[in-house]
């Protein structure tokens, strides 16, 4: 009994002592809603008490939080510059969308001009076949008449020069016989 009694008073000096610890110190506790907490985490001070009440806890020490900080605050930009290049990127082939979009309506414009100068061509080409057409045969009309004319010509001299052999021939006769008959 004495060794129970000494017992019993060993404890309660020891959690008195414990317990006025405790009592002098801050006791922290971190709520399990913690677990979904965003932004920077609690910093943890040298001899304080916490009582965690999140099911994990992962503990960093100052070098690898500043790390995992930048390298989270990078991936931030990066996802503005990504996101920026992408508002860019859209902007640029909605734009380029648009130009096609102009650009097809002027090619209809210029199908439909073109056409219409195609049909124009093709009129003023069947004109001048007929005017051409009309040209070749008044052409060779014209030659016809010029070689008639020639023929005419020809057989005019032949039958002046007939004619004047025959009034050469007339007179030669006539001179003889007035001659001889003088």
């Amino acid at each position: 009994m004495k060794n129970l009694l000494f017992f019993v008073l060993l404890i309660c000096s020891v959690s008195f002592s414990f317990g006025q610890d405790i009592d002098g110190q801050k006791i922290i506790e971190i709520p399990e809603s913690y677990e979904d907490r965003k932004g920077e985490p609690f910093t943890v001070k040298k001899d304080s008490l916490y009582v965690f009440r999140t099911p994990d806890i992962f503990l960093v020490n100052r070098k690898s939080f500043l790390a995992i900080k930048d390298v989270y605050l990078s991936t931030l930009e990066q996802d503005k510059m990504t996101q920026s290049l992408i508002e860019k990127y859209s902007e640029t082939l909605s734009r380029n969308i648009e130009l096609e979009r102009q650009l097809n309506i002027n090619f209809k414009t210029s199908d439909s001009l073109d056409l219409e100068v195609y049909k124009r061509m093709q009129t003023t080409l069947s004109n001048t076949e007929r005017a051409l057409d009309f040209t070749l045969n008044s052409l060779e009309k014209a030659s016809n008449s010029l070689e008639i004319v020639e023929k005419n010509a020809k057989r005019q001299r032949r039958k002046s020069a007939f004619e004047k052999i025959l009034f050469a021939i007339g007179g030669v006769g006539i001179g003889v016989l007035v001659g001889v008959s003088l």
